[in-house]
């Protein structure tokens, strides 16, 4: 049997509330997915940006803002 073919075997067996529960938790896992996914995107982005602009010294930026 596979992954999806089991799971669905244990959803035919599950109560109402606790498909209630699972649905809940599969809809939180996606939106989780989708938000590490932005995240990794905007790390890749802070990357790029410093190979093509370079850094600051921490020392310089503390004096930037007052430090």
């Amino acid at each position: 049997m596979t992954l999806k073919e089991l799971l669905i075997k244990e959803l035919d067996d599950a109560s109402e509330p606790l498909l209630v529960e699972l649905l809940d938790f599969v809809q939180f896992l996606k939106a989780k997915q989708a938000d590490d996914t932005v995240d990794l995107l905007d790390a890749r982005q802070a990357l790029a940006s410093i190979a093509t602009e370079g850094t600051v010294s921490w020392e310089s930026l503390q004096a930037d803002v007052g430090l």
